[in-house]
């Protein structure tokens, strides 16, 4: 047993635990992600896992605040529960955003998808990175951890900055450019917050330690 494992309450560890259970529905939501980008289809995988993660999210909260927690603990891990559900809820907004994507230009189309895919690829990364976290014993590792996040989420930026490029610079109609600055957006909202739940993590593994 390590060393963080050993001063960890019985309600902290059992609400590591689940909020495990959010990351991994992400990373199954990112398959899916995946599919939508590449062939199209509906978004009833994603709605249910979103649904999912509301319900995993709703019995944390009600652990956190029936008792058992360090009262020093509560707010962080309030907010850490609500970031880590807000990235499934990223990713249905992000769905349902490509279900209404629509665009005539295939060069331009090949292009906005393949940015899409690697933004995604960052986001399932960075999802398996949080998972990474959850599991630690060691403040050092997932300090390192939180720093590789924090690098998927600036190289993600990029990408968006270079979707925005597109949307200003080519001859395309408003639809078209709407759609795409809507999924650039989205599309950093599901790294923005993995970023701000690996913040939170790692303020909660600190207060626990000190």
């Amino acid at each position: 047993m390590g060393f963080i494992e050993r001063i960890l309450q019985g309600g902290e560890k059992e609400i590591l635990e689940k909020l495990n259970q959010i990351v991994e529905i992400g990373i199954e939501a990112s398959t899916f992600i995946d599919e939508l980008i590449l062939k199209g289809g509906t978004i009833e995988k994603i709605k249910d896992l979103e649904k999912r993660s509301d319900n995993v999210a709703f019995e944390i909260t009600n652990m956190v605040t029936s008792g058992g927690i360090a009262p020093n603990l509560i707010d962080n891990l309030l907010e850490l529960v609500n970031k880590e559900d807000n990235i499934i809820d990223s990713m249905y907004n992000l769905a349902r955003e490509l279900l209404r994507y629509n665009i005539h230009n295939k060069e331009l189309d090949k292009y906005v998808k393949e940015r899409l895919l690697k933004m995604n690829s960052f986001a399932k990364e960075a999802l398996s990175t949080m998972k990474k976290m959850h599991v630690s014993d060691r403040l050092s590792e997932i300090r390192k951890f939180r720093s590789r996040i924090e690098e998927l989420e600036e190289e993600g930026d990029n990408i968006k900055d270079s979707l925005f490029d597109i949307a200003y610079t080519k001859k395309i109609d408003y639809k078209t450019f709407y759609h795409i600055m809507e999924l650039a957006h989205e599309a950093d909202d599901v790294l923005d917050n993995c970023e701000d739940s690996s913040d939170i993590f790692l303020t909660v593994m600190s207060s626990i330690v000190s």
